[in-house]
Parts: structure tokens; C-alpha cells; sequence
């Protein structure tokens, strides 16, 4: 079973302004749904610390594989 991590972080100044990421996670560490939200805490960590204007308001875990965006 597959699982995706998506996370939505909004900006502090303005929380209408809000950005999807769903971090590309190795098919070698596949994730469970149980890891996922250890990994959403780590890899959103990651992305506040890139970005620090914005703060994460929700991580969330679906089952399925996310589709490859063509081009991408």
C-alpha cells in the first residue's frame, strides 16, 4: 500500500495565502500510515526552516501513490 504525505503551510502574516507541498519521499523508504506523520513532522520542519515566513497548519496522509506531474 502506498501512502502520500501533503502538507499546507499558510503565511503567518496573511493565512489566507496557503501552498500545498507533497515532498518526494524515496520508493525505498516507502510510507506507511502509521511513519507518515513522523515524516510530515520532519519534512515540514525541514520546509519552515526554508521557508520561514510561512507556518504549517495541517499534515495529512492518503492512501495511493501521488501521479508524477508530465514535465516535472
Amino acid at each position: 500500500m502506498f501512502v502520500t504525505l501533503s502538507m499546507i503551510f499558510c503565511l503567518a502574516s496573511d493565512p489566507t495565502q496557503c501552498r500545498t507541498v507533497s515532498p518526494v519521499i524515496p520508493d525505498e523508504e516507502p510510507l506507511t500510515m502509521s511513519s507518515c506523520p513522523i515524516a510530515g513532522q520532519i519534512e515540514g520542519a525541514k520546509w519552515i526552516n526554508d521557508h520561514p515566513k510561512y507556518l504549517l497548519q495541517r499534515i495529512q496522509c492518503s492512501v495511493g501513490k501521488r501521479i508524477k506531474q508530465q514535465g516535472a
